[in-house]
């Protein structure tokens, strides 16, 4: 069997999580056959044939040549593009444009980033269907605990709708609120543990919950786009609400898509993941409903749900 070339472009947390984990992982039977060749970074440069102690090089300082980023996937012969840089959920650039440029040259996309999947979704597909190739992005959706993904399992099942807690930061802000703990208190001890972002913007005020609202709904033909998604956030949200079981809910089916606080029942079982867990709640025609829980963000987590998609193109090509 050939080698697949892998280019990698974004080696930030995912890029560098992916890096490691395939290096310990590549003899393994999926990803024998795979082999990360190129590196790209804005900041960092190009790097052909990684050695490895690249991230022990970059932490020291090492910089490399720099590179347009479109102009290296147009030149490299690497097979597969891994696309980890920011999210964007303005116009999904520049990782629109990285995976546009990867398809236009014959490679298959991995990628992580949610927002061209949930604002350019139909573009991408559609220019991947016209070459026979493949977008894979099991990461944007709880990282690699099974979400939408789960239903390849269930062959002949009609997804009916779907609900559940996909943005760990803001359940863990609510479940210290829960506590007793004011939201200023819990999202600064939330910083502190590296949970949010300096700038919690899109996940306190629900964009990233909203985006993967949008990505389910594409995966499942529903056709909400993120704009026309229903969005409130958890600033509002008081201690007491906290402590009788409002979540940050998603929901979403063929007739509506929403982001919105939820006092939930005590006998449901959303209400009863804390923490930074995700989950997932599937109603199907055949099985009624299905759940999914586990870690939905995270440096090791989110380079699983790339070697997934990895083992999933190799064993399809």
């Amino acid at each position: 069997m050939s080698v697949k070339k892998i280019m990698v472009i974004g080696f930030g947390t995912v890029g560098q999580g992916f890096f490691e984990m395939l290096r310990a992982k590549g003899k393994l039977s999926p990803f024998s056959g795979a082999k990360i060749a190129e590196i790209v970074d804005m900041k960092i440069g190009h790097i052909r044939e990684p050695g490895p102690n690249v991230i022990d090089e970059i932490k020291g300082g090492k910089r490399f040549q720099q590179k347009d980023v479109v102009e290296a996937i147009k030149e490299s012969d690497a097979d597969i593009v891994c696309e980890f840089t920011w999210v964007n959920f303005k116009d999904a650039e520049p990782a629109h444009k990285h995976m546009i440029a990867a398809l236009q040259n014959g490679k298959d996309v991995i990628t992580t980033n949610k927002g061209p999947i949930a604002l350019r979704y139909g573009e991408l597909m559609a220019e991947a269907a016209k070459r026979g190739l493949q977008v894979k992005f099991k990461g944007t959706v709880m990282a690699s605990t099974p979400s939408f993904n789960i239903t390849r399992l269930i062959p002949g099942a009609e997804v009916t709708g779907i609900r559940g807690i996909m943005n760990g930061t803001t359940n863990y802000i609510l479940a210290r609120m829960a506590e007793g703990m004011a939201f200023s208190a819990a999202l600064k001890e939330a910083q502190e543990k590296g949970y949010a972002e300096a700038d919690p913007t899109n996940d306190i005020d629900g964009y990233d919950a909203a985006a993967k609202a949008a990505i389910l709904s594409n995966v499942f033909g529903w056709g909400h786009t993120m704009s026309s998604i229903s969005v409130k956030g958890i600033r509002d949200v008081t201690p007491e609400e906290a402590a009788n079981g409002t979540k940050l809910l998603v929901k979403v089916d063929a007739k509506q898509a929403s982001v919105s606080p939820e006092k939930l029942q005590d006998s449901d079982i959303l209400r009863h993941v804390n923490g930074v867990m995700n989950a997932i709640e599937i109603s199907t025609d055949t099985l009624g409903k299905i759940y999914s829980l586990g870690p939905g963000a995270g440096k090791s987590e989110t380079a699983q749900a790339a070697m997934s998609d990895l083992a999933e193109i190799l064993n399809e090509n």
